[in-house]
């Protein structure tokens, strides 16, 4: 009875052991050396930004783990956490860094861990630098994307590039540009335009009443208030409108293939900066998927062919960045990235609370309300 007792007891033991290690390890290794990569479920939820859910370069690995990538598409930054605090559920969203406090705060995403990403380790130091002051209570809690800057967009056959952001003020501007609906990014880009030189999300009353007033006169001139890059791409190619007020250069560089003449520039008070990541939210149904996904972000595949190609953003990983041909380094200066990040400076968390000297992302928020609401 007791060498019974001991093999039975053995056996179970075993079969806990094999539990462990699948708990403990997410999933079977996978092909990347240095860690394991968890094997996804059948769905993958994304709240993210349109073209970040990476369907060419994404299809290979739906196809191999039998799993299909479900997105949901965001028109701000702010919207992520709206959804997330009224208790959608998703397994990714994709915010940029300044925003990544606010959610920790709320207890919206949970601490990555990067040893179910074998692929963490390509990331550049200097991508890593950069982030690390978005990393809360040491922990790392998004895994980079890509970085990338916001540009004044323009239909070159109907106008040439704007020397400041104030411009579009001018009446030769006016119904002729649009603007995104992004609290976040028309904010930040306000501040850099009334001169705010380091951490645009620590706004004074001051600055973030002068930042109201020229939003209200934008929101006046402009066409309209468009809500994904789709609308701004159609209108600008479609001659509804001529400017885009702080847009992202994939707009561009897509109309331009397409044999529109659309062009980017960056006026003289400079321009957003960003790194936007995948998160993964604590309510994920499906946090095996989220890292596993999250890993083949990093592949070389997908850095090129969809960062790169489709986004016209900075790659993030040292194995995608020599690969890179003459044209797709000529976007981003990755031969400096120091000097990129010092020069551009990351905005910080927009503060939670008000202060007596500091505005509240609540302020940012109900401001941009009033913008839009405005005649």
């Amino acid at each position: 009875m007791r060498r019974k007792g001991f093999i039975l007891v053995s056996v179970f033991a075993c079969f806990a052991l094999i539990g462990v290690f699948h708990l403990g390890a997410g999933g079977p290794p996978g092909e990347a050396a240095g860690g394991t990569i968890p094997k996804p479920g059948s769905s993958i939820r994304l709240l993210c930004w349109e073209g970040y859910e990476f369907p060419d370069q994404f299809k290979a690995f739906a196809e191999k783990y039998k799993v299909t990538i479900n997105p949901t598409f965001i028109s701000s930054n702010d919207e992520i956490f709206a959804k997330l605090k009224a208790g959608d559920e998703y397994d990714i969203v994709t915010p940029i860094q300044a925003q990544i406090n606010q959610l920790v705060e709320n207890k919206l995403i949970q601490p990555i861990d990067i040893s179910k990403i074998p692929n963490y380790k390509k990331i550049h130091p200097k991508i890593l630098e950069a982030l690390k002051p978005f990393h809360y209570g040491g922990k790392v809690y998004g895994v980079p994307i890509t970085f990338g800057k916001n540009d004044f967009v323009y239909n070159a056959d109907k106008a040439k590039c704007i020397d400041s952001w104030w411009d579009v003020l001018k009446p030769e501007w006016q119904g002729k540009y649009i603007m995104l609906d992004d609290a976040i990014g028309q904010v930040t880009q306000a501040a850099r335009a009334i001169g705010k030189k380091h951490d645009v999300s620590l706004l004074t009353f001051k600055e973030f009443d002068q930042c109201k007033d020229l939003l209200l006169k934008m929101k006046k001139g402009a066409r309209a208030i468009v809500t994904s890059f789709g609308e701004a791409k159609s209108m600008l190619i479609s001659g509804d409108a001529n400017g885009w007020f702080s847009a992202n250069i994939m707009i561009a560089a897509q109309a331009t293939k397409e044999g529109y003449n659309i062009k980017g520039c960056i006026p003289k008070e400079g321009t957003l900066i960003f790194i936007d990541s995948y998160c993964i939210p604590v309510k994920s149904a499906n946090p095996a998927g989220a890292y596993a996904l999250c890993n083949e972000l990093l592949t070389d595949e997908v850095q090129i062919k969809g960062v790169v190609d489709n986004l016209y953003c900075g790659a993030v990983t040292t194995t995608a960045m020599p690969k890179l041909n003459a044209e797709q380094k000529s976007l981003y200066p990755y031969d400096d990235l120091d000097k990129f990040f010092t020069q551009n400076e990351l905005n910080g968390p927009v503060p939670l609370e008000r202060t007596d000297k500091y505005v509240s992302f609540a302020d940012w928020v109900a401001m941009w309300e009033e913008v839009k609401a405005a005649k």
